[in-house]
């Protein structure tokens, strides 16, 4: 069977700590895969090493292969910022950047030039629209996203991973801080995408 993404005996230690111990999965195209377990039994730690941001914590040592697209992703040459604009991830804590609400949603549009300048302003109104938050936020694009309440900034880091149209969503318990009405909409997006 073809997978999407697949894990041949991935193994993350974190110093001498074992995290994660020969994980063997693989995940369709175009699937929805919920990870089910106790907290702390490394479901966050696993979904970091699908876009590599496990690499950024010092002490940490990955085995194994991730098979994204038939290609290892641990692989020597292999190009992050290439990885990290095919696989977007949103958090369990909203994380939105120091910018604007407008300059949240377009940050991955420049950082990655995904489209021309021109067509921002439908990008950012459409991924408000698909997040719930452009009839919220349309008269305040300018307003500092790290002052919207807790639920505005996980829809508005969805809707920043959401215009870029990565080919995988990473999804890190982002229900956390919405609302059950919230969070079927997510659902809804994530069935739609």
């Amino acid at each position: 069977m073809d997978y999407k993404i697949e894990t041949q005996n991935l193994n993350l230690y974190y110093g001498k700590f074992q995290a994660l111990r020969n994980v063997n999965c693989g995940v369709e195209v175009n699937r929805i895969t919920a990870l089910i377990g106790p907290s702390g039994c490394g479901k966050s730690t696993f979904l970091r090493c699908l876009n590599r941001m496990n690499d950024i914590i010092p002490g940490v040592k990955t085995e194994g292969r991730v098979i994204i697209n038939g290609k290892d992703i641990y692989a020597p040459g292999t190009d992050l910022i290439s990885l990290r604009k095919k696989i977007g991830m949103v958090f369990q804590r909203p994380n939105p950047f120091p910018l604007s609400v407008r300059d949240n949603v377009t940050y991955g549009l420049k950082i990655h030039n995904l489209t021309v300048q021109q067509d921002w302003d439908r990008i950012v109104e459409e991924s408000l629209r698909n997040t719930w938050l452009w009839e919220e936020l349309k008269d305040n694009l300018k307003k500092d996203a790290r002052l919207l309440p807790l639920d505005q900034q996980q829809r508005l880091c969805l809707a920043r991973i959401v215009a870029t149209k990565p080919e995988i969503i990473l999804l890190d318990e982002p229900c956390s801080t919405l609302d059950p009405i919230a969070t079927e909409k997510l659902e809804e997006l994530m069935r739609k995408n």
